[in-house]
């Protein structure tokens, strides 16, 4: 069997590498590969037979002309291979010591850099821009630890990770994670020159910050409270979802919807984007300046396209780099690559959640909650939940008592783990390993890259304190800084420490979200009937979501079959996509078609091709949600953090017993919509 092994997967090896490594320099390697691996074997033996053949190829793969010729490359060879055994456990060691030390130190450096642009410290500078531009590189090719690392811990591709990932120990899957470092080295001869961002684009999103207290209806009424502040996507979206848990809703969101178009449509006043003397009304979109206690019209200029702008840049930028790959290979397919699901896998997952019948009777059911006809920023709906203990005015100040400042929130966070149901020293541990910061808008969490330092969990804070919207977030992110801690201070292997890809830090992510209300004191358990107001949540959010993540990768498809295109054609096939999308999944529940509201999301205009990591997210939260029924949730949930890099079927099964599927979510949708017959 082992034999039958080495026969199958040598060969394969040779082509996936072949094809994914440089051509520089490569072919006059060719036969100094074969005398090499022939003399390694016979000095070492079979039992390194494997790992002596996929590392000479892969090295030769990464070695250019700069590295000397095929007889350097043969000595380099016979001089740094090391034999399997105590020699090959002790350099991973010292690679986990000093990865470590490199990637921890790196990181709390970047903080200090980045932290005036990141956070709400102080106004921010040019010179905070030079510094944080200023940050330290290595580069392992030059001083050949790459190469070695190459040449001892081979690398394997996604496929073969999940062929025979399963009868890996977890030494071995650290020393494959090892070789995952340097799977690629770039020619910098074939480095395009960068393209750096106008300044009139440079920090976009963050700084699209909308004055909802100067915003009017069409009677010339201000109809948010003085001092609200909403970013877009984000905050506009998250006002609308509030306004469901608050009396006399509909007003407001229809005028945040429109708002939403204006944005889309790029039709918003230029003068209405961040701190304004203007008022706005947006249905008529007419702005008007205060002339004593009197509103009176003024002429305005939209904003001149300035969102596709933006993603025109960030799209070509991260297309540009494709020259430094092998052919075929596109930013769409090393995203999927490096998230370990394939395009196709997540979008007939996603496609499996969208395409349900019973999609209509959850529609129907919302219905039925808010006593109206759906309208098309219902696909934003979170009101499940029968909660009626607070209003969310009322959660909001109590809140904002409990959060006025972030220490405030940093000292509870060991209280709020403990009403989750983590024991006192894990709650104090994870807890304590945790900053705060203000930031503008949205919420992220930085996790630490070495024991001994801590996670940085950054929310928006009022001026007034912490309120439920964004408490919700900072929830969210407590599930990632857990994550976080568990994997650098839990974790066997430092190389293992982490999650399969970016849905699975947000699945975690959301196991803490889901539990808001019992880590506020409000529920005392995780109850039957909240476990089922969530599956419906999660539900209706993987198809908001999920037609939101189709629309990138189509989008991102379509800039790749024109990648001539202008900003003005961008902007109209971007628009156009998410119509179609919205006629193919949602048009016949809401009843009416054509509708783009689907493009406004951020992450989506930042070109970073992550939105699929939300909707499949939430699959995974369900499929973990039915793993922890009847266990305990906090040790479930550190046992799953400490799973770390596998690949993401194979994590699912260390987790559940079952590879990754939509099947638990549509589960617990069915179930939650037969309770509530």
């Amino acid at each position: 069997m082992k034999a039958f092994y080495l026969h199958l997967i040598i060969p394969l090896t040779f082509v996936s590498l072949h094809s994914f490594g440089q051509e520089i320099f490569k072919n006059t390697l060719q036969d100094d590969v074969v005398l090499v691996t022939k003399k390694l074997i016979t000095t070492y033996g079979k039992e390194n037979n494997e790992r002596i053949v996929r590392g000479v190829r892969h090295l030769s793969d990464l070695w250019f002309e700069e590295n000397g010729n095929g007889a350097e490359f043969q000595e380099f060879c016979l001089k740094q291979f090391i034999p399997s055994g105590p020699e090959l456990d002790n350099a991973l060691h010292i690679a986990e010591q000093q990865f470590s030390a490199i990637n921890g130190y790196q990181r709390e450096l970047s903080l200090a850099l980045d932290y005036p642009l990141v956070t709400m410290t102080r106004p921010i500078t040019e010179l905070d821009r030079f510094f944080s531009d200023s940050k330290i590189t290595i580069d392992f090719f030059k001083s050949k630890l790459a190469l070695a690392i190459a040449l001892n811990f081979p690398y394997y591709t996604n496929e073969e990770k999940e062929a025979f990932g399963a009868s890996w120990s977890r030494k071995k899957w650290a020393m494959v994670r090892l070789g995952d470092k340097f799977d690629f080295r770039s020619d910098p001869n074939k480095e395009p020159d960068p393209m750096p961002i106008p300044d009139e684009l440079r920090d976009y999103t963050s700084r699209y910050i909308l004055s909802m207290d100067h915003v009017v209806s069409p009677e010339l009424e201000v109809l948010f409270p003085e001092g609200t502040r909403l970013n877009s996507h984000n905050g506009l979206r998250d006002e609308i979802k509030g306004l469901y848990y608050r009396d006399n809703p509909l007003e407001k969101q229809r005028v945040i919807r429109t708002i939403v178009m204006h944005i889309i449509y790029q039709t918003i006043p230029a003068c209405m984007v961040g701190e304004t003397a203007y008022y706005w009304e947006p249905i008529a979109n007419k702005v008007y300046l205060k002339e004593g206690e009197k509103l009176v019209e003024t002429a305005f200029k939209a904003e001149p396209d300035t969102r596709y702008k933006v993603l025109h840049h960030n799209m070509l930028s991260k297309m540009r780099q494709d020259a430094n790959y092998p052919e075929g290979s596109t930013y769409l397919t090393r995203t999927f690559k490096n998230a370990q699901l394939s395009e196709e896998k997540i979008v007939s997952l996603l496609e499996s959640v969208l395409n349900v019948p019973e999609k209509k009777a959850v529609a129907a059911l919302i219905e039925k909650k808010i006593g109206r006809k759906l309208e098309p920023f219902d696909i934003w709906y979170t009101g499940f939940s029968d909660n009626t203990n607070y209003k969310m005015d009322e959660l909001d100040q109590l809140i904002k008592e409990k959060y006025p400042t972030p220490m405030a929130f940093q000292q509870d966070l060991p209280n709020i783990l403990k009403r989750i149901g983590f024991p006192d020293f894990e709650a104090e541990f994870f807890g304590n390993h945790v900053v705060v910061d203000p930031i503008p808008s949205g919420g992220h969490a930085n996790g630490p890259q070495m024991k001994g330092a801590k996670a940085h969990l950054r929310i928006r804070f009022e001026k007034d304190g912490l309120d439920y919207k964004n408490y919700r977030v900072g929830m969210h992110e407590i599930g990632h800084t857990i994550q976080q801690n568990v994997g650098t201070y839990m974790s066997d292997y430092y190389l293992l420490k982490g999650i399969p890809s970016s849905p699975y830090t947000e699945a975690m992510a959301d196991l803490i979200a889901y539990r808001n209300l019992i880590a506020l004191g409000i529920n005392e358990e995780y109850s039957a009937r909240e476990k089922q107001d969530n599956a419906l949540a999660a539900f209706w959010f993987v198809c908001e979501m999920g037609s939101e993540a189709l629309h990138e990768i189509r989008v991102w498809h379509w800039l790749y079959d024109h990648p001539d295109a202008t900003v003005e054609e961008l902007k109209e096939a971007t628009i156009t996509i998410a119509k179609d999308i919205w006629n193919q999944y949602f048009a016949d529940i809401f009843g009416v078609r054509d509708v783009p509201i689907l493009a406004i999301y951020n992450h989506f205009i930042s070109g970073a091709l992550y939105l699929h990591s939300y909707p499949i997210g939430n699959i995974v939260v369900m499929q973990l949600e039915e793993q922890f029924e009847g266990k305990d949730f906090a040790t479930e949930m550190i046992r799953t953090c400490k799973i770390g890099k596998l690949t993401p079927d194979l994590w699912m099964i260390e987790a559940t017993g079952e590879p990754l599927s939509a099947k638990p979510l549509l589960s617990a949708m069915r179930h939650a919509l037969e309770a509530y017959k």
